[in-house]
């Protein structure tokens, strides 16, 4: 949400002003305080005579120098922007475009300290909008920001989400080059950061000796959400370290979330919180692939914010295993994949819920078909030189035919139509945007199942019983690539369907070994950054480099550059994949998260 001017500084100081409501961050930024953008009064002696008043009445803003601004944020900044009420159902976000002129004294937060609530009202009116697509004026479109009352009865909810806000601060007035600010936020960040661990812990001790408590269903999502927020406060860090143990946790949560309750035993609830224990094994590959086609509707009841914090939960999760899938080797062990009591319908179901709004923009049936291929991939892993089995060929094929089968317009249509009653209306053109953004995850999904099994086109035309068009299965991987470029030029960066496009990007990224679709990979990565200040995009553009490497090092063994379907048939499978230079990427050492 931005005002329709700028604010009373940036127009005394002659200043591109980023119009942010309730105040400018530029003036927050500056250490100065934001004049907002209504009318300015000034008191006066009401003795005086009326043309006087008139006389002394100013609306320009209070100078003050450098010395006056304090050099800690905590007692600086938040002063300057007071917190904005909730009343503990979303309407706090109608409150967005005031100007700052109420106490800070809410309710919810008059006991915490002023670097708290600044970065509490920080997280409602900037950082909440970049985990969704739309954030809309009047409606409950963000239910993110109902975390905030939420977060008032559990401790480090709150101060996860405190740490998590001042990490991006410091990450927007950073990459603004201003120094001392993003210093003095990293600072505060880092202290509640600390604070969530401690509170955090604090809980699981409690239920680690008194077996008897019963977790209930609030306290699950409150915790489900701080591990969320971990995860998310590395990936605004830097996408590096730290991010399994809580991806683990994260894992065993949802399970926990979505079992039912005659088959979940409260003593085997309260033991899934020791972050010690051993994951579930991955479920057998011998059993059939649960096929989307036949799920029914996951849009019985009305979406709040435990949908979205489960729905980003399993995409991260899903995101973080597929990467691993890709790279990993049979001499690596790959981190347990996500296991639900009964069918991975829930999986499908939890993603679809929200996939209107949600902030990848990526169609829940394609996250979906991600998910089983990266279960796929692990036991080709498993294989050894990476020969696809009868089954595992089979669980592809099948894979391949619903990614073709996928109708982006028929998905576009019926999100739009989702979305206008989450936000109220859609622009004209969104549909269009939507069927651009579903070919774009499409072609990036069918890319992906052929990264991780790259010895499937040879089996396929090796089988007497394959009838099908290779052509169309098995296109090629820099036609795939082509295909994400193309459809990617049609949404501009001003789009929100733009704003976390990256896992296609990426593996575009990875696929080509032209020079020119590097540089365009890269450049929307750094145009991604500009708009989201999230450090884990240094971090996928640092991998990019490193895969590059490992593949200009790598001799060719492809008919056609940049093919990595079309291998040469002179040799024996085995050859052909030892050869191949993402048999190289096996075994590298990723410690990022790209989601």
């Amino acid at each position: 949400m931005v005002a329709p001017k700028a604010c009373h500084n940036c127009r005394t100081r002659r200043l591109r002003c980023d119009r942010s409501v309730p105040g400018c961050y530029k003036c927050a930024s500056a250490g100065r305080e934001c004049l907002g953008y209504g009318k300015l009064y000034k008191w006066v002696d009401n003795s005086k005579p009326r043309n006087q008043i008139r006389k002394n009445c100013s609306v320009s803003p209070t100078r003050k120098t450098e010395d006056d601004v304090s050099p800690k944020l905590e007692n600086a900044i938040p002063s300057r922007l007071p917190l904005i009420p909730y009343d503990g159902a979303g309407g706090g976000t109608e409150l967005l475009t005031f100007t700052p002129n109420f106490s800070p004294l809410d309710p919810l937060v008059q006991d915490l300290d002023q670097s708290s609530r600044y970065y509490l009202n920080y997280f409602a009116a900037r950082f909440s909008q970049d985990l969704v697509l739309y954030d809309a004026h009047g409606r409950i479109a963000n239910p993110y920001r109902d975390l905030i009352p939420i977060s008032q009865k559990y401790p480090f909810l709150r101060e996860i989400i405190v740490a998590a806000s001042a990490m991006h601060f410091s990450n927007v007035v950073r990459w603004d080059r201003n120094p001392r600010p993003a210093a003095d936020s990293l600072v505060d960040a880092l202290h509640a950061r600390h604070r969530a661990i401690r509170a955090l812990q604090t809980m699981i001790e409690q239920y680690r000796y008194d077996a008897e408590v019963e977790i209930d269903a609030a306290e699950k999502d409150a915790l489900l959400a701080a591990v969320l927020f971990f995860v998310n406060f590395v990936l605004l860090d830097s996408g590096k370290g730290g991010w399994r143990a809580h991806m683990i946790f994260l894992g065993r949560l949802l399970s926990m979330r979505t079992s039912r309750p005659s088959q979940l035993d409260p003593a085997e609830s309260t033991s899934e919180l020791n972050l010690e224990s051993k994951t579930s094994p991955t479920a057998s590959l011998s059993e059939p692939l649960v096929s989307v086609r036949r799920f029914p509707s996951p849009l019985s009841q009305s979406i709040g914010v435990h949908d979205y914090i489960a729905s980003d939960s399993v995409a991260y999760y899903i995101w973080s295993y597929a990467l691993d899938s890709l790279v990993s080797s049979n001499k690596t062990t790959i981190a347990s994949t996500l296991t639900f009591d009964g069918e991975d319908i829930e999986v499908f179901h939890t993603l679809a819920r929200t996939e209107a709004n949600s902030y990848h923009s990526c169609p829940a049936q394609l996250l979906y078909a991600i998910f089983q291929t990266s279960k796929i991939a692990r036991d080709i892993r498993s294989n050894g030189p990476g020969i696809l089995t009868a089954g595992q060929a089979k669980s592809c094929m099948e894979l391949l035919d619903e990614i073709q089968e996928f109708d982006s317009s028929k998905w576009a249509s019926e999100a739009c139509t989702r979305l206008v009653s989450v936000v109220g209306h859609v622009v004209e053109v969104e549909e269009q945007y939507r069927i651009h953004i579903a070919e774009t995850y499409r072609a990036a999904v069918h890319l992906y199942v052929l990264l991780v099994a790259p010895g499937l086109r040879d089996q396929a035309v090796n089988n007497p019983l394959f009838d099908g068009d290779i052509s169309m299965v098995f296109p090629n991987t820099a036609d795939l690539a082509a295909s994400i470029l193309h459809h990617m030029s049609f949404i501009p960066t001003s789009s929100p369907l733009f704003k976390f496009a990256t896992w296609p990007i990426f593996l575009t990224g990875v696929e080509t070994a032209d020079a020119v679709r590097r540089t365009w990979a890269l450049d929307k990565l750094r145009s991604t950054r500009e708009l989201c200040p999230w450090g884990m995009l240094n971090a996928t553009m640092e991998t990019l480099v490193e895969i590059w490497r490992i593949r200009d090092s790598a001799s060719p063994t492809t008919t056609d550059e940049g093919d990595l379907s079309k291998e040469s048939t002179t040799a024996s499978p085995q050859e052909n994949n030892d050869k191949n230079w993402l048999m190289q990427l096996q075994g590298l050492k990723i410690d990022c998260l790209i989601v």
